[in-house]
């Protein structure tokens, strides 16, 4: 059960890290957070996957996919200096993130279910 608030609260906690790391390009233009934001978010996969396999709890094919989109835009733009591609990018992050916690909480695209293991 902690395993799962852990990934809960750290998991809604996440939706500021698009946000700030667009804050953040946008006043200095390159920096360290742009490359460890996508760790961040790695992390909180990490502990979903594990608890998926653990806890035997069933959840939305569609989280998943969310956010591992969010992950794979998220470090592909980890070493680009492109202030537009960026930017985009991370507003894609975003979106995608904001939409994963939206499906994991119940309130969108709750099935196909995966199987509990």
């Amino acid at each position: 059960m902690a395993l799962y608030n852990i990934h809960n609260y750290y998991g809604q906690l996440l939706q500021l890290v698009p946000i700030v790391a667009l804050i953040w390009f946008a006043l200095r233009r390159r920096g360290s957070l742009q490359r460890i934001a996508p760790v961040l978010l790695d992390i909180n996969v990490l502990i979903g996957l594990v608890l998926y396999f653990l806890s035997g709890q069933q959840v939305s094919v569609w989280h998943p996919v969310f956010m591992l989109a969010a992950i794979g835009l998220a470090h592909g733009v980890a070493r680009n200096t492109d202030r537009r591609v960026v930017i985009g990018a991370w507003v894609g992050v975003l979106v995608l993130v904001m939409v994963g916690v939206q499906i994991a909480s119940g309130r969108l695209l709750t099935t196909p279910l995966l199987p509990a293991l």
